[in-house]
């Protein structure tokens, strides 16, 4: 598994801003609305980073608080418990 990265214009792709973009296409596309542009117009560079800075704010966030996440694997089980419960929606 890869490191998280909040985003930059390049490279773009796996950080969160790249997975902020999809999401927002996503519900764009489910309400029958047109998706983002993709070009590199201004508007959607612009667009980019403002995805990058929530990207990235995110990242600093979690990273600041990693005290908060425990991973407790009992090895003598097949159970894994996270702490704390994440959900991505």
């Amino acid at each position: 598994m890869g490191e998280i990265t909040g985003g930059s214009l390049s490279p773009w792709a796996n950080s969160i801003a790249f997975e902020i973009e999809k999401a927002m296409n996503e519900l764009l596309l489910a309400d029958g609305l047109p998706s983002l542009p993709s070009d590199d117009s201004d508007a959607t560079r612009d667009r980019r980073r403002f995805f990058c800075a929530i990207g990235r704010g995110v990242a600093r966030h979690l990273a600041a608080r990693r005290a908060s996440f425990e991973i407790d694997v009992d090895e003598s089980a097949t159970d894994v418990f996270r702490f704390p419960a994440l959900t991505s929606d």
